[in-house]
């Protein structure tokens, strides 16, 4: 399951950004609620936050989105703009599958978010399957991002850090030109087009800066 956060909040990073506490308790209710349902049903339900089992992977399987160089989820309707759970069931369920919108291609040649980022946490090269640190795990073809360099930047800033979400290209308000400007942008980038994948990093950047 993923909530989205407020975008005039994370605009704020590094500065406070009270919508991240609100998406963790967001996410709680919810796991907590299904949870509960699910059992009213008469089956075992599990609640889980970011403990017990990956979200992220979880959600790409689903088909909720794309891992993106920033090591986050990347949704079509909010981008990196979400917090995830999930619940562990033994309910019947129709499984979902993977999607591709295009975002691996872009983050080939987007970068924005290693560039914007304090601690320099996310990688500014290739794909790897090896693994960056101890907290990294191989095996897997991604952009590997530095955990501990992460979290001592956030001991260091004193509070949150969303930079990685706020200058994320597919992070765009939920308004109904943005909505239209971000469809038109998913279609273009599923044309997994390297050259056309730059002009719309040059044109977010320079005419679409929200």
């Amino acid at each position: 399951m993923a909530f989205e956060m407020d975008f005039e909040d994370i605009r704020r990073s590094p500065a406070t950004t009270p919508s991240v506490d609100l998406g963790y308790s967001r996410q709680s209710f919810a796991a907590v609620s299904v949870a509960e349902f699910i059992r009213h049903l008469g089956y075992h339900a599990i609640p889980m936050g970011n403990d017990t089992a990956l979200s992220i992977p979880l959600a790409v399987n689903a088909g909720l989105g794309e891992l993106g160089r920033n090591g986050l989820l990347i949704t079509p309707q909010f981008g990196p703009r979400v917090r995830l759970s999930k619940v562990f069931t033994d309910l019947p369920l129709e499984t979902d599958k993977p999607i591709d919108i295009g975002v691996q291609s872009f983050c080939e040649v987007c970068r924005k978010c290693a560039k914007h980022c304090p601690a320099q946490a996310i990688s500014h090269g290739d794909r790897t399957a090896n693994k960056l640190t101890r907290s990294t795990n191989p095996g897997v073809l991604k952009w590997p991002v530095n955990p501990e360099k992460c979290i001592k930047w956030w001991m260091k800033n004193g509070t949150w850090c969303a930079n990685c979400i706020r200058v994320c290209c597919y992070n765009k308000p939920n308004t109904r030109f943005w909505h239209l400007m971000h469809k038109i942008a998913l279609r273009l980038v599923s044309r997994k087009s390297k050259m056309l994948n730059k002009l719309l990093v040059w044109i977010d950047d320079n005419l679409m800066n929200c």
